[in-house]
């Protein structure tokens, strides 16, 4: 599996519609172009995470057909949900940077032995 983690601060106000347009956009890549699923997550100070899975890094990439952004190989309605996604976000607020090292991971683990992963 590959995963893509993307981290914004959203505009004030822009919750309910940065929500809407990552579900439309989502879904959309899911259902059309080769995602696993997707997974939201808002923290306590207001940070949005959100973690795009993937059978493979040949399917992510392929997913965005063109350099493009966003790609006009996209239909026009998830074009106009990727610019609603990047218009909401706050590009006034900073967050600090993440450095992380593979400790364990469990799902090649899992993988290897056989076993289903969540999903």
């Amino acid at each position: 599996m590959f995963a893509v983690i993307y981290r914004n601060y959203v505009k004030e106000g822009h919750d309910e519609l940065f929500q809407q347009a990552w579900n439309e956009v989502a879904n959309y890549f899911v259902q059309h172009r080769g995602a696993i699923g997707s997974c939201l997550h808002r923290s306590s100070d207001g940070l949005w995470v959100a973690y795009s899975r993937w059978p493979d890094k040949k399917t992510r990439d392929a997913s965005w057909p063109s350099d493009e952004d966003p790609s006009a190989e996209l239909p026009v309605e998830i074009r106009k949900a990727v610019l609603t996604l990047k218009s909401c976000l706050d590009q006034e607020r900073a967050f600090p940077e993440i450095h992380m090292d593979v400790i364990e991971d469990l799902l090649v683990n899992l993988s290897a032995q056989g076993n289903k992963t969540c999903e």
